[in-house]
């Protein structure tokens, strides 16, 4: 028994799987995930920690049972479950007072950095033609940004077949790199190689810009930024909080000896990760004209439909893992030491579902579809825009039903 989390906890979670050590960690990693956590100090260490300024209280909040940010909209108002907004310069430096990110939800005794509101523009011409982009406003509880500080939208991926990510080798991913275009193809996709505190190299796998090498650095990444959880992978008590917010600052934490001096323990984000690790991807349908039509257009250049593992076992991920500029109607504003504003890591093809319109694609969900989403495409993916934009209408929904289904 592990004597660090709460005994209800673990045997609540202990009744929903077998007894396997492995499986235990699993059921208390969804359990972890669930949580709804509590401003410090509470009755109950192991539920405080919270903030102080957050944006969800829980890691369901943004991934409802582990899939992507959602959109609702209700009396003709959107609301957009797992959008965040990231602020920084073109090199990813933080705003000075605000941080690397806008929460909009603070703690009793505390004001939120902003008030942000999600609304739909219809979009009249260009890539979107037809259909409604996302769009946030917000208004600051404090002083304006910094020069040189931007803002984008983010949204929550769906984590769903992310442990075969974790799993493609770092080798074969490598061999796809081809940063100065020697082939000519005019694809020069980056491998991100991250230093590690032993001396190795490991591959950025996970984020957008590739940035965290293993679903436990990216766990502990978002459970400090988005709900303000430090851990000893991210030992940030305060959570985004800056020097400059003295406010923030004087706020109690839940740093416990009991999980390390931090709010939650190392062995608390492995559980999480072992949680989202499992997570399943949909069953991957053959379909041989759709296949035959995704490799044609060259989406496979870049979204590779399978990479093997260390053992050379083929995993169905539809990436190739690296870092490709995808043109100036993609750039963002905010990059960072090694990823410019207008690279972004190759998005794995995993759990694309529709979900009868809730569901927003992109790295900003500007896309309210597939369609869209690819037509959106520039700089590396021109040509298999154009291609995918040449396949006639029947083509094109074939392909389209395919991709919707993986």
């Amino acid at each position: 028994m592990r004597a660090s989390l709460p005994i209800a906890m673990v045997i609540a979670a202990a009744a929903t799987l077998p007894a396997k050590a492995e499986d235990l960690d699993i059921a208390v990693g969804k359990a972890l995930f669930d949580k709804q956590w509590v401003q410090a100090p509470a009755s109950t260490d192991a539920s405080d920690g919270l903030g102080p300024l957050f944006n969800a209280k829980a890691c369901n909040s943004c991934h409802k049972d582990g899939g992507a940010a959602r959109l609702i909209v209700l009396d003709g108002e959107a609301i957009m479950r797992g959008l965040v907004v990231r602020i920084g310069n073109s090199m990813g430096e933080p705003d000075p007072f605000y941080g690397h990110q806008l929460q909009d939800r603070a703690v009793s005794g505390l004001l939120p950095e902003a008030r942000v509101t999600t609304r739909l523009v219809s979009v009249a011409s260009g890539f979107g033609t037809g259909t409604s982009d996302v769009a946030v406003d917000f208004t600051l509880n404090g002083p304006g940004f910094a020069d040189g500080t931007s803002s984008e939208i983010r949204i929550a991926p769906s984590l769903a077949g992310r442990g075969l990510i974790e799993q493609v080798s770092k080798d074969a991913v490598l061999a796809l790199a081809d940063p100065d275009d020697r082939d000519g193809n005019g694809i020069s996709g980056r491998a991100r190689l991250i230093l590690s505190d032993d001396g190795r190299e490991r591959l950025g796998r996970f984020g957008v810009k590739a940035s965290a090498a293993s679903l436990r650095e990216q766990t502990a990444d978002a459970a400090a930024l988005d709900i303000g959880l430090s851990s000893p992978v991210h030992r940030t008590a305060y959570g985004d909080c800056t020097p400059a917010q003295k406010d923030c600052l004087g706020m109690a934490t839940g740093n416990s000896p009991a999980f390390e001096n931090e709010e939650i323990s190392g062995e608390m984000v492995d559980m999480i990760a072992a949680y989202v690790a499992v997570l399943p991807r949909p069953a991957v349908n053959s379909d041989a004209q759709a296949e035959a039509l995704f490799a044609a257009s060259g989406c496979a250049a870049c979204h590779v439909p399978s990479l093997p593992d260390a053992a050379g076992k083929p995993l169905p991920v539809f990436t190739d893992l690296l870092l490709h500029d995808m043109g100036p109607a993609l750039a963002g504003k905010i990059g960072d030491h090694f990823a410019a504003p207008a690279e972004w890591r190759t998005a794995p093809l995993i759990d694309l579902n529709p979900l009868n319109g809730k569901r927003r694609y992109l790295h900003d969900g500007r896309a309210a579809t597939i369609d869209m989403a690819i037509r959106w495409h520039g700089g590396e993916a021109e040509k298999a825009r154009t291609a995918y934009e040449l396949l006639d209408a029947e083509e094109r929904a074939a392909l389209l039903r395919y991709l919707e289904a993986l």
